[in-house]
């Protein structure tokens, strides 16, 4: 296997390439300096625990080495140091010290946050954990960053990281994408819950609320022997913060304002925990959300708002050796389909497509007419631990989840008594059941590992007098997987295996030649291995280099092989119905990625990955031409087909200080994908992209009210994906719009309002209120993306009660 740089002549654009040779410049550097003995990293902030205001003096100690130093004006610490076993000791005039055991294997961050010591706590442990460096490329939103994405679905804030994009429908369902791959090829997992639902559709965003994490990880490449076959593109983890540790009453109250479409958000959590009861906590959480119409350059987008109603609770007991943690979820939301979708004749859809803008738009309004979509997803989840002596640790998790998913058309039916009841035209409802059993092994020469068995029912069905559109199907897994970590001086070695085999029955109603109605019932059975191999190697203080490999196979999906009529304004046509086809077979997928990361350097940072993907036997979807007619119109229509594809690509990010308060940060990606049994360009690509940032942070003032505050210009920019296949003018709709730039301004601050500090930061998207179209948008044939808009972003922690030596 070999690399073939995407920078073929005429490839790309110039500020991409000067932004990934400043990124390869970063690399050089790294490898230019010499290794240092005993330099591993140890840095991290300490705080107040109520207020989580800076502590700059406070005095940490390192008991093993009696290495001692004092915080900077912002609370933060550094250490350098050998591998090995040690405890810090964090102590400030007025607050309780604390100590926390870490283990160093490579650069560590550990943050502290003290109670101060006129308030009676119970006594803890802080315990640290061993912390390995991934094999594979992967990029975390948490802190600030995470806050500015408040509001925004799951899939729009996760394109913060180089190397995501989405697959959009419309301005408020985005489906995320990993290095060109979606859907049945990412695997989402919900507080550790692999998300299942009506995910096989395109223009079905992920039933989360993103409110519920305190971080979000993208794993970019195949992770299919931890988390199953899958997983061939990546992996997203919405990960919420631990339960309580500490006794008393908190949580926080986010509010978020956006002007273009008159969205207001409000989400709350409290947690607890009881002085006499330290064993158990709890956490509580609610969001509520609601958009009016979207307003593109010029005019609104008809019937474009939505509604979110959200809430989850969870419960934990946990002891020294064992514990055990309940959670609970309801994912509401009503999402508007675009009227511009729906036409009534061949003739009609093209000169819809043809139009500048939609032939019928309208004024602002928060109603949600016809057609739209509703659903409603239930997420149940257990999972205990028990240490098994000084072996390991045995988790086990089961959890149930239930996706009910309404769709209806823009006309009601004729039939009065449906229409009085105002009944979807399509009803599923879709249940999964998921358990696993992981046991992770204590590090023995050198070696820490897991070996897991997990399984999954899952069965679909609709309801009575909805259309099908999919079978009735039953989908059963099962799978053992086995991951070992070998790791010694500046070297990590990883290696896993994995084997499902997957039962998947289906039933669906036909007409035979004749006419004759029949039910057509069908088994299909797989089994899928999967191994990966990855290795991380720090040759300096700064540089760390990762490379991983995995080989996956993938079983084809229910709606992959039968889905059939109109969905969401579309038509869709699964593999198996579209005549001439041949047989539909398993994908499989080789994937290799290296990523150069050069970090903790007082000025220059950033990192680059460049990867390779080939899935032979590759199912996409591709347009209909022309237009399936249907007897509710003529539709943009889609089919399954199968080719080979190679998915070649480049992501980069960095940052540079360019001065004590000026921060330049700048990010790209780039793929490129080929249909090799064509000879051709892969259809549905995400175009070159690149964004630059200039961040101002101002000094702070201990004796204001303002606090860590900034100022952030940004810019945004995408090329036209001119890397389409042959003929596209006879493949397509409509040839890929043209690039675009954004301008956007963000501000930010925290005001100390007592002993509460309040985060506020207002941002401007698309400033000049540029007029424009995404390639990835499926509306992109009938209307522009948004246009200017101003978010408000307010968040407020809060401390309810504190225990006392009496008890909460």
């Amino acid at each position: 296997m070999s690399f073939r740089f995407p920078g073929a002549p005429g490839a790309g654009r110039p500020g991409l390439w000067l932004l990934l040779l400043l990124t390869l410049s970063t690399v050089r550097l790294g490898w230019a300096q010499a290794p240092t003995a005993c330099a591993l990293s140890l840095s991290g902030r300490v705080a107040d625990h109520e207020s989580r205001a800076d502590l700059p003096g406070a005095t940490v100690v390192v008991l093993e080495t009696q290495q001692a130093t004092e915080t900077d004006a912002a609370g933060n610490f550094h250490f350098h140091l050998c591998a090995g076993l040690y405890h810090v000791r964090v102590s400030f005039l007025g607050y309780q010290s604390e100590t926390a055991e870490l283990r160093l294997e490579r650069a560590v961050v550990r943050n502290f946050q003290l109670h101060p010591d006129a308030v009676a706590l119970r006594g803890a442990t802080v315990r640290g954990e061993r912390v390995l460096a991934p094999t594979q490329p992967t990029a975390t939103l948490s802190g600030q960053a995470l806050q500015q994405t408040r509001g925004q679905a799951l899939g729009e804030a996760l394109q913060k990281i180089s190397g995501v994009t989405v697959i959009q429908t419309g301005p408020s369902i985005f489906k995320p994408m990993i290095h060109g791959l979606h859907s049945n090829r990412l695997t989402i997992l919900n507080n550790g819950v692999r998300q299942e639902g009506q995910q096989w559709g395109q223009e079905h965003g992920p039933e989360i609320d993103p409110f519920i994490a305190s971080r979000l990880t993208v794993v970019k490449g195949a992770a299919s022997v931890r988390y199953g076959s899958d997983a061939i593109g990546g992996v997203v983890l919405v990960e919420p913060k631990p339960l309580r540790d500490s006794a008393g009453t908190g949580g926080e109250l986010n509010l978020v304002g956006m002007s273009n479409n008159g969205l207001g958000a409000a989400s709350g959590t409290v947690e607890g925990n009881v002085r006499r009861l330290p064993a158990l906590s709890w956490r509580v959480q609610g969001t509520a959300k609601r958009a009016g119409t979207f307003r593109a350059p010029g005019y609104y987008l008809k019937n474009s708002g939505f509604q979110e109603y959200d809430f989850s609770a969870a419960a934990g007991w946990r002891k020294e050796t064992y514990g055990l943690e309940v959670f609970y979820s309801q994912f509401n939301t009503k999402i508007g389909i675009l009227p511009a979708a729906h036409v009534g004749s061949p003739t009609d859809l093209q000169l819809a497509i043809a139009r500048d803008q939609p032939l019928k738009t309208s004024g602002f309004s928060y109603d949600v007419e016809r057609a739209y979509q509703q659903v409603r997803h239930d997420v149940a989840k257990l999972t205990g631990f028990v240490e098994t002596g000084s072996a390991g640790r045995l988790t086990a998790t089961v959890a149930q989840q239930t996706d009910f998913r309404d769709e209806y058309d823009k006309f009601r039916p004729r039939n009065d008594n449906l229409a009085s009841l105002n009944k979807p035209e399509l009803s599923y409802t879709n249940r999964t059941s998921t358990a696993e059993l992981l046991w992770e092994h204590r590090r023995r020469h050198n070696l820490t590992g897991s070996v897991g068995v997990a399984g999954t029912y899952q069965f679909n069905r609709y309801a009575n007098g909805s259309r099908q559109f999919i079978p009735f199907y039953t989908n059963t897994a099962v799978g053992a997987f086995w991951l070992e970590k070998w790791q010694r001086n500046k070297w990590l070695l990883e290696a896993g295996l994995r084997l499902d085999h997957r039962n998947l029955q289906v039933k669906r109603g036909d007409r035979d030649s004749s006419g004759v109605y029949f039910v057509d019932r069908r088994q299909f059975q797989y089994t899928t291995p999967a191994a990966s191999l990855g290795a991380t190697f720090d040759p300096t203080t700064h540089l760390t280099l990762n490379l991983a490999t995995g080989l996956t196979r993938r079983a084809p999906a229910a709606n992959e092989r039968f889905s059939d009529g109109v969905h969401n304004a579309q038509y869709e046509l699964g593999y198996d119905l579209v005549p001439g086809n041949g047989p539909l077979v398993p994908e499989t997928a080789l994937n290799v990625g290296l990523t150069a990361t050069w970090h903790d350097n007082p000025r220059l940072n950033g990192e680059i990955t460049v990867y390779q993907t080939r899935i032979t036997d590759f199912i996409y979807q591709v347009p209909i031409l022309p237009a399936v007619v249907t007897i509710r119109g003529a539709l943009i229509s889609w089919q399954y087909q199968q080719t080979d594809a190679t998915f070649r690509g480049v992501d980069v990010a960095g940052t540079y200080q360019l001065a004590p308060r000026w921060l330049l940060g700048a990010k790209g990606s780039i793929v490129r994908a080929r249909d090799t049994r064509q000879d051709q360009w892969q259809i549905f690509m995400p175009a070159d992209r690149a964004e630059v940032s200039l961040r101002y942070d101002f000094s702070n003032q201990p004796a204001t009210h303002f606090r860590q505050s900034y100022v952030q210009l940004g810019g945004y920019a995408v090329a036209r994906q001119t890397r389409v296949p042959d003929n596209y003018a006879e493949r397509d709709y409509k040839l890929p719009p043209a690039g675009y730039a954004l301008l956007g301004l963000e501000a930010g601050t925290t005001i100390h309002w007592g002993r509460l500090p309040l985060d506020i930061s207002v941002a401007g998207s698309n400033l000049l209120n540029t007029r424009y179209r995404d390639y990835l948008n499926r509306y992109r044939y009938f209307t522009d993306e948004m246009g200017r808009n101003v978010t408000l972003r307010v968040r407020v922690p809060l401390e309810l009660s504190r225990a006392s030596s009496s008890g909460t």
